[in-house]
């Protein structure tokens, strides 16, 4: 078989068939051209809170599984500080003096590196999109934050360029990867409380808040792509992030702020409403309605929603009800009890908005009898996965899917920002998801992919030759 029609065959026949047929033919991005081993070498765009404090860390304990080769990201400083960090601690791990991990301020230099595998993008959320696109097209494997897409337009572009390149993809969706949430999603699933009615998700709000003055841009910061495909604007700190690397645990002020990020709905929401999909067994649909209200935020630079309170309808007459006044976490009810799971104590980062009340347990029930008892050997099993990143770094050697791909991350990603738009429009909105559409031409127009020069989906995937229907 020659390179050609190998290829051919690859991308004719679907990469895991061809995995079956012959268990001996390894692509060399899952190899790596110069790895020794079948370890995979990972690239990681965004250096921020999240890459730091989870994502760095979490490639960094599977030192036979993967090695962190390359970092990238628009601010010097930060790039400098992990380089350093990610260098330091392979020499501890690998009891060794000397590691060396390439850096870039452009990711599409990195994206050209035929020794970097995969990439974990860990960028603002504006950022998401774009920037795993063009790693599709590169034919990396993929890591992408979530929210999956800042609009649902580009969520549909992103899921589908995934599915053309056959690139592995896992959204950092983590609670998939917690058994509390897997075992209340599949006693859901297999009836343990009967015919499910309401759901009731909760997580807290954020606060007014950022310092408005404008400031002279960093020598260290490349603004204007980190503003991307947004607007251009006038650069102070607390739109963009801490200039000290010693508060990079912080959270960045762009996280509630409009239009880099959604504020709650598309932060915790996305973990939350990912969990009420799986629950529900509706990750390849959605709702069909959304009606609700909310409060924004009117003091300071910050601009995102403020107290929230949705009513999302599902199929079957399920009423999913989200508001900032809930308990941190989400509750199945039906005819038989509920089922209500959370984090309990956990936090993303010690930054994380706290809500008051008592401490919540991880998996708690109506009656202790309902979390009680094996299910049949004939129950609906879902994904099993007690560690993310590994996930993630297993489906690539696999070629199989991990616990959260691209169509479940756009899913459930899109339930979030379909709530947004209920807040931005004030209107009730019904929604289609074979067509991704709503009945509200406003709404509609907010499901468009934001362009600001070059930083464009459409003209990238253009200029690839892909079209893509939304």
């Amino acid at each position: 078989m020659t390179p050609t029609t190998r290829r051919g065959f690859l991308q004719a026949g679907g990469l895991a068939s061809a995995m079956t047929l012959m268990p001996n033919l390894i692509p060399a991005r899952v190899l790596g051209q110069a790895a020794p081993s079948k370890r995979i070498n990972v690239g990681v765009i965004g250096l921020g809170r999240i890459a730091n404090s989870m994502e760095i860390p979490g490639v960094l304990k599977h030192t036979d599984l993967a090695r962190i080769v390359a970092l990238c990201d628009v601010d010097s400083k930060r790039l400098a500080f992990a380089k350093g960090k990610v260098e330091a601690e392979y020499d501890k791990r690998l009891k060794s003096t000397g590691y060396a991990v390439k850096t870039f301020s452009r990711y599409q230099d990195l994206l050209r590196d035929g020794g970097v595998d995969a990439v974990m993008v860990c960028t603002p959320d504006h950022w998401h999109a774009l920037c795993a696109v063009e790693c599709a097209l590169a034919g990396k494997d993929i890591w992408v934050q979530k929210p999956f897409a800042q609009t649902i337009h580009e969520g549909r572009m992103l899921a589908e360029v995934v599915r053309q390149k056959g690139v592995v993809l896992q959204v950092g969706s983590q609670q998939r990867s917690s058994k509390q949430f897997r075992t209340a999603c599949e006693l859901v699933r297999n009836g343990r409380v009967g015919r499910i009615t309401r759901v009731e998700v909760g997580f807290g709000k954020d606060k007014d808040g950022g310092r408005k003055e404008e400031m002279p841009v960093p020598a260290n910061l490349d603004y204007n792509t980190w503003l991307g495909p947004t607007p251009l604007a006038y650069y102070t700190e607390d739109r963009v992030h801490n200039q000290d690397t010693a508060k990079i645990g912080s959270r960045p002020g762009w996280i509630q702020m409009e239009p880099y990020g959604w504020g709650m709905i598309t932060n915790w929401g996305a973990h939350h409403m990912d969990i009420v999909q799986w629950g529900l067994g509706t990750e390849a649909g959605g709702p069909r309605e959304v009606s609700g209200t909310c409060g924004w935020m009117t003091q300071g630079l910050w601009n995102a929603h403020a107290e929230f309170d949705l009513l999302y309808k599902y199929p079957d007459g399920i009423d999913v009800s989200v508001c900032n006044k809930y308990p941190n976490g989400v509750r199945f009810i039906g005819d038989d009890g509920w089922i209500f799971v959370s984090r309990g104590a956990e936090k993303v980062t010690a930054s994380d908005p706290t809500m008051p009340g008592k401490q919540l347990k991880a998996l708690d029930a109506s009656d202790a009898k309902l979390l009680d008892g094996p299910l049949g050997a004939d129950a609906l099993r879902l994904h099993v996965s007690d560690d993310h990143v590994k996930d993630w770094l297993l489906a690539i050697g696999s070629r199989a899917s991990a616990v959260t791909n691209a169509e479940i991350g756009h899913r459930s990603t899109s339930v979030c920002t379909l709530g947004h738009l209920c807040m931005k429009t004030g209107k009730t909105l019904k929604w289609d998801p074979q067509t991704e559409r709503t009945d509200n031409a406003e709404a509609n127009k907010l499901l468009a992919c934001p362009e600001r020069d070059a930083f464009s989906i459409p003209k990238v995937l253009k200029a690839a030759g892909i079209t893509v229907k939304v």
